[in-house]
């Protein structure tokens, strides 16, 4: 009897479709080509054919090819760097156990565990099995530099891959919508300020980068000015606050800032605080991505940025969809930007 189709496109189909043999599309979309020594041009001609055709590995079929035991068990990866705030990871984990939770109600056949890999920043091939599917059955990608997203875009995934805050070919994202810079620059703007600064840290991530330049490109639309840059070594609130410490102490005069998240707005705080400055009264501080303790710093932190629980949701849901074969074409999301004033803006 002919099985139903799934609508899944298949090895047999790119291989059709580009002309080429099923053995030379298998070991590229496996990241076998290297070793089997299939040429550049045949590379490019699979990952170009298996993008416009919509592929997507089918964890299922590898389960069967490897012989595995537990047909039925399915480890699902959360990946992130080091220096990145945990914040968003932490919301993607409680999405991924409230959605397993309803999967399980909804008679799902797999039983899930979850894993985290964390990798220094930039050195994202460094994570065991990322390109085996060894260790892991499906994940969900966040935190990478342009060179980890560099490194995922030469090298298609062989199992369900779900990235954030970041646009790579073949992959399916959930991100921010790309304004929030200018939210942030809007409400400094319209609280009075002129003297505007952004600090962020390096090196830039795709979102981080997004963040940076729609905030100067607003500011420069607004008011012609251009604004002064404060560069952290890493993400963090130490290396923020070390940055803006170094800032204030070269008697730079600013009265509104942006942090590109809001660990680096607290390590601002710290810096501003160990000063005679007020905050808002001399310097107004907005941060993104609204985490935990930002109404709880006083002045309460003013944040702009998408619902990370929301992004944590959107991507864990297209997520199980692959997993699931409920899903056979690469998508996007886009979660809207917030604003929520906060003490930490007040009119000049």
């Amino acid at each position: 009897m002919k099985k139903a189709s799934t609508g899944r496109v298949t090895v047999r189909q790119i291989a059709e479709e580009a002309g080429l043999t099923i053995g030379s599309v298998s070991s590229v979309l496996n990241n076998k080509h290297i070793e089997r020594r299939i040429s550049p041009t045949t590379v490019a001609k699979v990952r170009e054919t298996a993008a416009r055709l919509g592929y997507m590995p089918n964890i299922n079929a590898r389960r069967l090819r490897s012989g595995s035991d537990s047909l039925n068990s399915v480890t699902l990866a959360v990946i992130t760097s080091y220096e990145a705030p945990l914040t968003l990871v932490n919301r993607i984990i409680k999405a991924i156990r409230q959605n397993v939770d309803e999967e399980r109600k909804n008679g799902s056949p797999y039983q899930f565990t979850v894993t985290i890999e964390m990798f220094p920043a930039g050195q994202l091939s460094t994570v065991p099995g990322l390109l085996t599917g060894s260790q892991f059955n499906a994940a969900i990608i966040t935190n990478t530099t342009l060179a980890d997203d560099q490194f995922l875009q030469r090298n298609q995934l062989p199992y369900p891959a779900v990235v954030v805050n970041r646009s790579i070919p073949g992959y399916p994202r959930v991100y921010e919508d790309p304004e929030t810079g200018t939210r942030a620059a809007d409400l400094l703007l319209d609280s009075g300020r002129k003297r505007l600064a952004v600090l962020h840290g390096s090196p830039l991530t795709q979102v981080t980068d997004t963040r940076v330049s729609s905030f100067m490109r607003r500011v420069s639309q607004r008011q012609g000015t251009s604004i002064k840059e404060i560069v952290a070594s890493t993400l963090s609130e130490a290396a923020a606050a070390e940055a803006m410490r170094h800032f204030l102490s070269q008697k730079e005069k600013i009265d509104g800032l942006y942090a590109v998240t809001d660990g680096m707005a607290l390590g601002a705080y710290h810096a501003i605080k160990a000063t005679s400055l007020k905050i808002p009264h001399d310097i107004a501080v907005v941060g993104a991505g609204d985490y935990d303790f930002s109404p709880l710093l006083d002045p309460s932190l003013a944040t702009v940025g998408a619902d990370q629980q929301k992004q944590g949701l959107a991507a864990v849901h297209m997520l199980m969809d692959l997993v699931h074969l409920r899903s056979t074409r690469q998508s996007e999301i886009s979660i809207p930007v917030e604003v929520i004033p906060r003490g930490s803006v007040a009119s000049a």
